[in-house]
């Protein structure tokens, strides 16, 4: 109750507190109700669901929106893609697919403890296009883990935890955050970051996104879980039971059956139309509900269980809100006048080095949240922003930063979602987050800034 108390206070401040000249009374209380609500969800004070519609409906009866306004993020087709993502991720860990999938990898790739961390992270890279949520791969890939460790001798309650799952866990949670940074579907919040990069004049489409996030992310794949087991190393450098275990696994699950076969072939064309939609000319959010209406039709996700889908429903909402509120910041110019003084605190320098600067601090000010989607949504607009005032090419910046928005998921426990499952599992403490973590981080910037950056300018 008092970080409840102190949050809403907190915006009654920054509401009635004088604001710039550059900018009108209306946009700094739609600000202050912003910002509050981000506040709010990072201290944990609100849930973002409670805390988004608290927002809503202040900003509209105070008059800073109008109603018309306010809702019209829930027909975004943006918005709609999500939801239809995470009815079609539920239906591949539904019929056993996902975990085919992860099983044939461990089996083909798992005889040793490097090439079984390789094999995780491409496991995830090859499901995540149709996962929206970090959570639900995180979900689908866990258990696997934790079994392969324990079959291995592996087991916190033990004290050997380090022989392999501390190793397995910490590569599988950094490889959430690459996959992610590999497709524009393959986390929630990424269509929201083109859609705050196209108020920006950069027009992001899913073969875009994937053609510049391939080379940065192949090479940070291979590069980076490599230093890991270097100075993370595990205890067992060669894992033969984790192929057996995977072999007796998929012996269990017998040959594909109908719902596995189907869902393969609607995960393969959703794929394929998504990375042809710009030369198609198909909008993504139709392919999304063509792929869905297969799966309904088939029966092997029900009409029935729609009714279940409380997550979809709930990241729909939030997200609808705080994505109208960003845009209408940026629509009145609020974004551009941030922007503009963390500009001037950086200009006069070499334009090359402003831009390395504006992404490794929006990297370092994840240290302060909680969420990436709320760090995206307060960030990702005012340092494209500065960056249009520096006189950035605003379609590598925004590139970047969305990338990074994903990738730096593992720089603190609290960093994304996803940790939190890994570090309950005892495997991995929080200190080593912060410690490995960081270096992850930084090694995946450097991989980014080095190789990404010409890449992208290259294919852009």
């Amino acid at each position: 109750m008092i970080k409840k108390i102190a949050i809403i206070s907190l915006g009654i401040i920054i509401w009635f507190l004088p604001h710039p000249n550059e900018i009108d009374h209306t946009a700094w209380h739609l600000f202050a109700v912003f910002i509050t609500t981000i506040f709010g969800v990072i201290t944990g004070a609100f849930n973002i669901l409670v805390a988004s519609i608290l927002g809503m409906v202040i900003a509209v009866i105070t008059n800073t929106i109008d109603a018309s306004t306010a809702f019209s993020g829930f027909s975004n087709d943006i918005v709609l893609l999500i939801v239809l993502a995470f009815m079609i991720a539920k239906a591949i860990v539904k019929s056993g697919f996902g975990k085919r999938i992860a099983l044939l990898m461990i089996r083909r790739f798992g005889s040793t403890t490097l090439g079984l961390g390789y094999s995780l992270i491409a496991t995830d890279m090859i499901i995540s296009p149709a996962f929206p949520s970090n959570t639900a791969r995180t979900g689908l890939l866990f258990p696997i883990i934790y079994s392969v460790s324990e079959v291995n001798g592996s087991d916190p309650e033990k004290g050997t935890r380090k022989k392999l799952g501390a190793f397995l866990m910490f590569s599988s949670m950094y490889g959430i955050g690459l996959s992610s940074a590999l497709w524009l579907t393959a986390m929630a919040a990424n269509p929201v970051g083109v859609s705050i990069a196209q108020s920006f004049g950069v027009n992001i489409s899913f073969g875009t996104w994937v053609l510049a996030a391939s080379v940065p992310t192949i090479v940070a794949a291979i590069f980076v879980p490599w230093i890991l087991y270097r100075i993370f190393p595990p205890q067992i450098k060669n894992t033969p039971e984790a192929p057996n275990h995977a072999t007796k696994e998929l012996i269990s699950m017998g040959s594909m059956g109908r719902d596995e076969i189907i869902t393969g072939v609607v995960f393969a064309l959703l794929v394929v139309f998504w990375a042809l939609s710009g030369l198609l000319d198909l909008n993504k959010t139709i392919i999304a509900f063509f792929g869905f209406a297969l799966l309904l039709v088939t029966n092997v996700f029900k009409v029935k269980e729609i009714k279940n889908e409380g997550e979809a429903l709930s990241t729909m909402i939030w997200f609808a809100i705080l994505f109208i509120m960003s845009s209408q910041l940026n629509e009145m110019k609020f974004m551009d006048y941030v922007g503009g003084v963390l500009a001037d605190h950086i200009s006069g320098i070499n334009i090359n080095i402003a831009f390395i600067m504006l992404v490794f601090v929006y990297i370092v000010l994840h240290y302060l949240f909680v969420s990436q989607t709320a760090h995206m949504l307060a960030l990702m607009g005012v340092f494209m922003g500065a960056g249009k005032s520096l006189g950035i090419d605003p379609a590598p910046l925004a590139l970047m930063l969305l990338f990074a928005t994903n990738y730096f998921s593992v720089l603190t426990p609290q960093g994304s979602s996803c940790n939190i499952l890994y570090i309950s599992s005892g495997y991995i403490t929080p200190k080593e987050v912060y410690k490995y973590g960081g270096i992850l981080t930084l090694l995946s910037f450097m991989v980014y800034v080095v190789i990404g950056l010409p890449w992208i300018k290259i294919v852009m």
